[in-house]
């Protein structure tokens, strides 16, 4: 199998699990010819051809870091088996677009125009509504501020982000207005309106606000699934409703092209637990399962990269699925 990955490596600061252990496996495997695309290179006109770097050895966390400066060769798109973009998030202007314009050529793990459908501030309402909190999705100061009085403390979640970039925590207290971010700290905003601008602040697409679950102490369970099958979970404590909420939203995802994800959970007041997110495509996961449960996850998601390969192209057209 011809195989392309598409990232950069720069994002990671310090050695991180997934992306550098994935690049250090299929790189060293017999069945595959492993090519990685600096993600910036994306953004660069369309030809039919791609400059891609070879790896052919396991790679080092230094010698990740620098893959994007080794010598590149040039190949036809439409000699790779299988694109697997783990590009994080937030995604540059015209990066899917471009994306998208490859998949009359090659596969992918998820595909580019299906993600650009899955970002939308108001998928994981329309797929998921009875397993997430109360959640509304809007660009209306009117409407956010009447779903902040009914719940008093809220979180805003903006489109396009990842990693709790575009997370924030909203309360008020003694005449203020709070906003809690992990990345920018805490705020203090005089009214409503000001809170509004700021969370909008470079935004295009509406908010994603939802009610805030109190006993977040309780960790948040991330739950790795492929192509519908569920790989296993980061906590141990499931319950049945997990699997319910996978196996009836995975589907929309499927249909999207989209194989690899992410269900994040967090613990509701009356012991449920709760959807937070659905994260498609670069997900962490299989080399943190690898490491807590002794079995070769990262073995297994490359065994079906491979099988995956193989199947017949039904069709590289978008599908647009319709979603109550």
């Amino acid at each position: 199998m011809k195989l392309l990955s598409i990232c950069d490596p720069t994002q990671y600061s310090r050695p991180p699990l997934d992306v550098q252990t994935f690049y250090r496996r299929v790189s060293s495997d017999p069945r595959i010819t492993f090519y990685h695309l600096p993600a910036p290179r994306v953004l660069a006109p369309f030809t039919g051809k791609i400059s891609a770097i070879l790896s052919t050895e396991p790679l080092t966390y230094p010698q990740f870091l620098l893959l994007g400066h080794q010598p590149a060769v040039d190949f036809c798109l439409d000699d790779i088996d299988v694109v697997f973009c783990r590009t994080l998030k937030p995604f540059p202007t015209a990066y899917l677009d471009n994306l998208s314009e490859w998949e009359a050529k090659t596969r992918f793990v998820n595909r580019p125009s299906g993600k650009q459908q899955q970002i939308k501030s108001d998928f994981l309402l329309k797929v998921a509504k009875d397993y997430i909190p109360d959640t509304i999705v809007t660009a209306s100061e009117t409407e956010a501020m009447a779903f902040f009085e009914q719940f008093q403390t809220i979180v805003a979640k903006r489109a396009n982000s990842t990693g709790g970039k575009g997370v924030f925590k909203v309360w008020y207290k003694a005449g203020s207005f709070y906003v809690d971010n992990a990345f920018k700290g805490m705020q203090s905003f005089p009214t409503f309106s000001s809170v509004m601008a700021y969370l909008q602040t470079g935004q295009t697409e509406p908010l994603q606000f939802c009610r805030f679950l109190q006993r977040t102490a309780a960790g948040d369970k991330r739950v790795v699934v492929v192509d519908g099958e569920i790989y296993g979970s980061y906590l141990r404590r499931s319950k049945r409703g997990h699997w319910e909420a996978i196996q009836q939203t995975v589907e929309h995802y499927q249909a999207l092209g989209l194989h690899t994800l992410g269900y994040d959970f967090l613990l509701d007041d009356d012991g449920t637990w709760r959807i937070s997110e659905i994260n498609a495509g670069n997900i962490g996961g299989f080399a943190r399962l690898e490491l807590l449960t002794g079995q070769p996850m990262m073995d297994r998601l490359i065994s079906w990269l491979i099988d995956y390969a193989q199947r017949p192209q039904l069709s590289r057209k978008f599908v647009r699925i319709g979603v109550a």
